[in-house]
């Protein structure tokens, strides 16, 4: 399933995973380290932070449409098996902005995780029947209109698609791909903004006067995830490229403070989202109650694997 102006922001599902072997699960190389103790600060800045799950909740939701899809996959005669269920990540995911906690940055620095080796069920070949058990087929596609412009085409004899129907309701995929749209809206809005360019512009100067040549917050991360992705199985280049990159996460936190760049940020956003939301309030609230009611089925499902 596909939305035309881009790939949805939350996880493809473990079902999604195996089948197509996608992303391996991750390692972290290294552990928090420790340090002084910071005051606490307001959340950084995101986008529609008010819609957004946490670690636990997102968690419990993917478990619970895992094992949906594989009751719907069962039924077709087709064992499949469920991740289970993880606990909280000790990692915590990076702010869509690049912007940095500093308390955070003195435990973990970016972040940052390197690939694992896939298990044989990962990286197992699909069969032609499990994907299209999975996936459906194009007999029973269906053109949905999204908000504001597009549109998705899903497989609904698939047992992803009716996993997620079960789940949140039918209701809930043109909603979601409504909020990911006006996410990805926001988020290009608040960084064309005057005060937060200048704020950022100072921060780049801030960060080349020690030696680190950036131009923009959110290519930071992206091109940390690519120093540490080129390490590959070696952990000891893993760490040692690790704790090079954690230093830099001290310095860009720094130069972050020094420069009020997430002040800059906050304010921007605040100006955005209010215009941006203001005739999508009614979509949102039934986004919300939609979730509300998958996550109580999820509590029901936790520690299930059929």
């Amino acid at each position: 399933m596909r939305h035309q102006s881009g790939q949805p922001r939350r996880r493809v599902t473990a079902a999604i995973a195996v089948l197509l072997a996608a992303a391996a699960a991750v390692a972290v190389l290294a552990g928090s380290r420790p340090g002084r103790a910071h005051p606490a600060a307001l959340p950084l800045p995101m986008p529609l932070a008010w819609l957004q799950l946490s670690s636990a909740q997102q968690t419990s939701l993917d478990h619970a449409e895992d094992v949906l899809v594989r009751r719907c996959m069962r039924a077709r005669g087709l064992d499949f098996a469920v991740a289970p269920t993880t606990v909280a990540r000790e990692f915590t995911d990076p702010n869509p902005y690049g912007l940095l906690d500093p308390a955070v940055v003195t435990r973990q620095g970016y972040g940052l995780h390197a690939a694992a080796p896939r298990s044989a069920q990962e990286s197992r070949t699909p069969t032609a029947a499990e994907s299209r058990a999975l996936l459906g087929t194009a007999s029973h596609a269906v053109k949905m209109a999204l908000p504001g412009g597009g549109y998705t085409v899903e497989n609904t004899d698939g047992c992803f698609s009716q996993a997620q129907d079960e789940l949140y309701g039918r209701a809930w995929k043109v909603l979601h791909y409504g909020e990911e749209t006006l996410f990805a809206r926001e988020l290009a809005q608040v960084r064309r903004d005057p005060g937060a360019q200048k704020a950022e512009s100072s921060w780049a100067a801030c960060m080349r006067a020690s030696g680190y040549r950036v131009t923009a917050l959110h290519d930071v991360r992206p091109d940390a995830e690519q120093r540490m992705a080129a390490t590959g199985s070696d952990r000891a280049a893993g760490r040692r490229e690790f704790g090079t990159l954690w230093k830099q996460a001290q310095r860009d936190a720094a130069c972050q403070q020094k420069t009020g760049v997430v002040s800059a940020y906050r304010r921007a956003q605040g100006t955005v989202e209010s215009a941006l939301t203001r005739s999508h309030r009614g979509d949102l609230a039934r986004l919300t109650s939609l979730r509300t009611h998958a996550l109580a089925l999820s509590g029901r499902l936790a520690g299930t694997d059929h």
